[in-house]
């Protein structure tokens, strides 16, 4: 049989990559596979897709999250049958949860070859369960299956991904091995000349008026002392955040990931509100009894605490998604709006504020004081230290950067020490189910998607357990610095009480694995440093960026003086805070 003959596997599979690129997909990955064949060589051969190829199914999926992440667009990962399509769970879970736009394209056996011992067949129509927006199960092409039942179908898949609350989608295709041949399906003529989908989709906001509005209005115009909270959001959500709280003059208290934390330019935004509220004069807002909140899913304890105090008698709660966002189930107005336009809209509504609250100007001072205290603790000269390395980065990202963020540790540590002062650049986290896997795959495809230079910050057990994804990083059109403290096993459990309570810590918790990552540098192709000192990190950083190209800096500390430090810098914080001028 001559392979390149045309057969119905291939022609329906140009058909469903052309769809998807008429809905405004651009970048598709592809993991080597048999049955995926024809997907692949469609999209290879189209001509539009940025095409990244992988072997590793996880990492892949991880990496077009990552370029959906950044582009804000949707990606497709195309793989073949069998666990391959079980690599994507978690990718999958995370685009569920995070909100993301990821499209698995998965090639199955015929339904004759299903439950019946076949070889790596298994129930893949099912097996990302209630994570999908959107699921379709395609039979084999054939005479029985009318294109356009397909062309929707895709067509649907998208809209559902990029609509409302935003997440992954699933076309499982079925394909017929040999494949009959076949010629191209009939009454297609006016979509192949139109260049548009067959069904074209529109994304309009949630809606951001009504009696919502009107409440929320009600109860910020009520509210005895008040202030925003803003979660993940969008840039433009955070600067409409930003704006309601300068209109209000009320205090603005910024998670890692509203895009407000760093180079925190408003007067509002409380940049070191982390710390600060470790203090008793802090804790509950400062005597607030009123707190509007913008996006969910913040990073430290001490947000979450602040949402679920039940001394703060009326809250707002603002987000797209249209479940439970409240881990604290506290009363209050429950508000599935888009947070950009909500808090346009209140901003609007609102007539023009008296001038800044008086908690404002109490808050505004502690964060300043906490900065001064941090710059004065990491001057030049000082050995690097988890939290110095926070301050550090944070301190020589450019405009036109990106941060990225591994779990656990050191997110949790950028959002408490990370400088007010440095570039005003977007942070991104797979925090949506904040797994440690996939975190190199998801920041170099978050570079890939956004179109700039990436620093990503990952713990070594992260690094460890994502090595294989450094290989995307080789040519990488927007390079990505990874910057990894290698603290010889699980940090974030020397902060908690497990590290003085249980009797089998360093083995069960600690896991220390005596490794080095020079190797895998030198593996992968990628420059290696490895500073003793918070300069020496800032001359390696500033090296890689000056020259353009990804490359590895390994950060070596203990885990116990992590903890010390860490502790000392909260004690420290908190009272600067509690004993500074109201």
């Amino acid at each position: 049989m001559n392979a390149s003959a045309p057969n119905v596997n291939r022609i329906w599979a140009g058909l469903l990559l052309e769809e998807l690129h008429r809905c405004g997909i651009r970048a598709v990955g592809v993991a080597p596979g048999s049955r995926s064949g024809p997907l692949a060589e469609a999209a290879a051969g189209h001509g539009g897709f940025d095409l990244i190829v992988h072997p590793d199914e996880r990492g892949l999926g991880f990496h077009m999250l990552g370029i959906a992440l950044g582009s804000g667009r949707p990606a497709v990962v195309i793989t073949t049958s069998g666990t391959a399509v079980a690599n994507l769970v978690p990718a999958m879970a995370e685009a569920h949860h995070a909100g993301v736009p990821l499209i698995a394209l998965t090639a199955d056996r015929p339904f004759e070859l299903r439950a019946c011992g076949a070889n790596q067949t298994g129930d893949q129509a099912r097996i990302f369960g209630g994570l999908t927006r959107a699921v379709f199960d395609f039979p084999p092409p054939g005479e029985g299956m009318p294109p356009e039942a397909m062309l929707t179908a895709i067509d649907e898949a998208v809209r559902a991904a990029m609509s409302g609350t935003r997440g992954p989608a699933h076309l499982n295709c079925m394909f017929r091995d040999p494949p009959p041949a076949a010629r191209p399906p009939r009454g297609l003529t006016g979509w192949r000349k139109s260049g548009r989908p067959w069904v074209t989709a529109t994304h309009d906001p949630l809606p951001s008026g009504g009696a919502s509005l009107d409440a929320a209005l009600e109860i910020a115009a009520t509210a005895g002392r008040g202030l925003v909270l803003a979660g993940r959001l969008s840039p433009a959500a955070g600067d409409a955040v930003a704006a309601l709280a300068g209109r209000l003059g009320w205090p603005l208290l910024p998670d890692l990931q509203s895009g407000l934390r760093l180079g925190a330019g408003e007067p509002e935004v409380i940049a070191h509100a982390d710390l600060a509220l470790g203090g008793g004069r802090f804790a509950d807002g400062a005597g607030c009894d009123t707190i509007l909140q913008f996006g969910s899913g913040f990073v430290t304890r001490r947000f979450l605490d602040l949402a679920a105090d039940p001394r703060i008698a009326r809250r707002v709660v603002v987000d797209p998604t249209s479940g439970r966002v409240d881990p604290g189930h506290r009363p209050g107005l429950r508000v599935s709006a888009d947070p950009e336009a909500f808090a346009g809209a209140m901003c609007c509504a609102l007539p023009a504020g008296t001038g800044p609250s008086s908690a404002l100007g109490a808050w505004q001072r502690a964060s300043g004081r906490i900065e001064a205290e941090l710059a004065r603790r990491f001057a030049a000269g000082t050995a690097v230290s988890e939290p110095g390395v926070a301050w550090t980065l944070s301190r020589l990202l450019r405009e036109g950067d990106a941060w990225f963020l591994g779990n656990s540790l050191p997110i949790r540590l950028a959002a408490a020490f990370a400088s007010a002062r440095g570039a005003h650049v977007p942070v991104a986290a797979n925090r949506g189910l904040s797994g440690i896997d996939g975190q190199v795959a998801t920041a170099a495809g978050y570079a890939r998607g956004s179109r700039r230079p990436v620093t990503l910050w990952i713990g070594d057990l992260g690094l460890l357990h994502d090595l294989n994804s450094l290989a995307l990083l080789r040519g990488a059109r927007s390079p990505a610095i990874v910057v990894v403290v290698n603290n010889d096993g699980g940090g974030i459990f020397s902060l908690l009480p497990a590290a003085e309570s249980s009797r089998h810590f360093e083995r069960v918790y600690g896991t220390p694995h005596g490794l080095s990552f020079r190797a895998a540098a030198e593996m992968f192709g990628l420059a290696y440093a490895a500073p003793a000192m918070l300069a020496g990190l800032a001359t390696a950083w500033r090296a890689a960026a000056r020259d353009g190209r990804s490359c590895l800096i390994e950060v070596r500390t203990r885990r116990a003086a992590t903890a010390r430090t860490v502790r000392s810098l909260q004690t420290a914080a908190a009272r600067i805070a509690d004993t500074g001028p109201s």
